[in-house]
């Protein structure tokens, strides 16, 4: 009977450690993959932004620049994205903050989007993780008394937030 007894509680020990076992790699891999699903909404959040009407550059019918975003529709994106922040521009970035760097050949920041996780309950910050992400982009200005257009250089930022 002891011997029953004895092996019976090494029976269920051993699945108590196969349990401990299953719970912390079960830990490791759902954290990674919340990283993962991060990184990748960075980048369709990257893409979204790229690719925006409202941004980029184009020239009647003709076929819009690649990586281009105009300067004239830059500077007034600002007052249209806070305008339609939540019924419009919220489904498409969820939380997220979106700036252009202009480099070159100003230094002007352009605030395009910013929605922030409200804060918790105990008041700390909502996002537990945010990442960045960077592209390089033309910036077009046709606001100017030459007839050609003139090019800058300059970077978006976008920064999701978990």
């Amino acid at each position: 009977m002891n011997e029953t007894i004895a092996i019976v509680f090494i029976f269920f020990v051993l699945i108590l450690f196969g349990i401990m076992f299953f719970y912390q790699y079960q830990k490791v891999a759902i954290k990674e993959k919340n990283e993962e699903l991060l990184g990748n909404r960075a980048m369709d959040t990257t893409l979204k932004t790229l690719f925006l009407p409202e941004l980029i550059c184009t020239k009647g019918e003709a076929e819009p620049e690649d990586n281009c975003f105009d300067l004239m529709k830059l500077r007034y994106a600002e007052k249209t994205f806070t305008a339609h922040l939540t019924d419009y521009y919220y489904e498409i970035f969820s939380y997220a903050k979106i700036t252009v760097q202009e480099v070159y050949p100003g230094n002007k920041t352009y605030l395009l989007y910013d929605k922030e996780k409200p804060p918790q309950e105990d008041g700390s910050q909502g996002w537990t993780r945010k990442e960045p992400t960077y592209f390089v982009v033309t910036l077009k200005d046709e606001n100017n008394s030459e007839e050609k257009a003139n090019y800058g250089f300059g970077y978006i930022n976008i920064e999701v937030y978990s």
